[in-house]
């Protein structure tokens, strides 16, 4: 919500968000950023639904990007920040056994993934809370980069961590768009650790898209544009890649908002995908692990423990949905098909169209369903090594 202080010399514009920990279930109405609960708990942006007056033609001629759905995102000033993200293709593609692929084309973001749409929520925020900060986000790579544009073009200063095993071009850009670039020897949670140890010691803020609330708030968007595509109805089924599991969570609260606005009629299955060898969720949904040898051709499925993954198994289950597990050759074979026929992404996108066609030949998902598969992130910033795993 945003206060007006009147009664002074002059007006003042007081941004106040209503955040909930995930854990302990307080609420929290804050002027500052805050990424993480006093009890350790995440946290989750609220929006007041019950204020919310929408239907699908209030949308109608509004700009061509995600803004237009700006009723129901954080009311922050996005102008000279926003670099028109969203609002990508919807492609029938071909069928997967007997089943309506729908792919969401979200690579062709501006920085070349579908983070674009929480790195720009996330610095709109920012600027408005504390303008000119310096932020903090560690990530493998697309992340880090839509952290890095979005940050300078709100007048922020990005310092990104990073594994040094990140494919170099990833590196290489990041260093272009202007971050400063701390690598890292060790896992993903070694990069975490060293980000927040790092934004305490230097008084500077984290942002973390792991942690961080309100990047789920601009993932959303993805669901309402499929929705809006589709004249008001949802898939049946939605296939997504799990790393920190924010795609997910945010498809998963997009759906579920449409849901409670009555904008669509059924929340959709959920089908959570996630790379051999790192498979959090997997585990606690089956009480067991795959069995398949490890895979590292997914760098951005590679968390090992995601701190919001109660949240996504939660989201998984209430949606009716499951999670598979897909193979190194899976990858690599679903990447050589999406490339060949012109989809140009890297391979973490590739465990999307690895883990549908898994549940096809198992008959996990019924004949004649609608199934979205978001394709979620550019090959072009790794073509050396996208090259190399498609030939052949």
């Amino acid at each position: 919500m945003t206060v007006i202080l009147t009664g002074l010399p002059f007006r003042v514009s007081v941004l106040r968000f209503r955040l909930v920990c995930d854990r302990c279930g307080r609420e929290l109405y804050v002027e500052e950023w805050v990424w993480r609960h006093e009890c350790g708990g995440t946290l989750s942006y609220v929006l007041e639904l019950e204020d919310v007056k929408v239907a699908w033609d209030s949308f109608a001629g509004k700009e061509w990007s995600m803004w237009r759905y700006r009723e129901l995102l954080p009311p922050v000033p996005y102008e000279g920040v926003s670099l028109g993200e969203g609002c990508t293709p919807l492609v029938r593609a071909w069928g997967v056994g007997d089943v309506n692929v729908l792919f969401k084309l979200d690579y062709l973001c501006p920085t070349g993934s579908f983070k674009d749409r929480g790195a720009v929520v996330s610095a709109c925020v920012l600027k408005s809370l504390h303008p000119g900060c310096t932020v903090i986000e560690d990530s493998s790579g697309n992340a880090g980069i839509a952290s890095t544009v979005y940050s300078v073009r709100a007048g922020l200063k990005p310092v990104i961590f990073t594994p040094s095993s990140a494919p170099r071009g990833k590196r290489e850009l990041l260093r272009l768009l202007g971050a400063e670039l701390v690598e890292v020897q060790g896992d993903r949670q070694e990069v975490m650790r060293q980000a927040i140890e790092y934004s305490e010691r230097r008084k500077a803020y984290y942002a973390g898209h792991c942690w961080n609330p309100f990047f789920i708030e601009g993932i959303k968007t993805l669901a309402f544009e499929v929705a809006e595509a589709l004249g008001g109805r949802s898939p049946d089924y939605v296939v997504l890649p799990v790393g920190s599991g924010t795609l997910l969570l945010g498809v998963y609260k997009g759906f579920r908002e449409l849901l409670e606005l009555e904008l669509v009629d059924k929340m959709p299955r959920i089908i959570a995908v996630q790379a051999a060898g790192y498979e959090s969720l997997y585990e606690l949904l089956e009480g067991r692990r795959s069995g398949l040898e490890r895979t590292e051709v997914a760098d951005g499925l590679r968390v090992p423990a995601p701190p919001r993954l109660e949240q996504v198994a939660r989201a998984v289950r209430e949606s009716d949905g499951f999670c598979v597990v897909v193979s190194e050759e899976d990858v690599r074979e679903s990447l050589r098909k999406l490339v060949s026929s012109g989809f140009i992404v890297e391979p973490t996108t590739a465990t999307t169209l690895a883990g549908l066609e898994h549940c096809v030949r198992r008959g996990l998902v019924r004949r004649g369903a609608s199934v979205l598969v978001p394709l979620t992130g550019s090959g072009l910033k790794m073509i050396d090594r996208l090259l190399a795993l498609t030939r052949g």
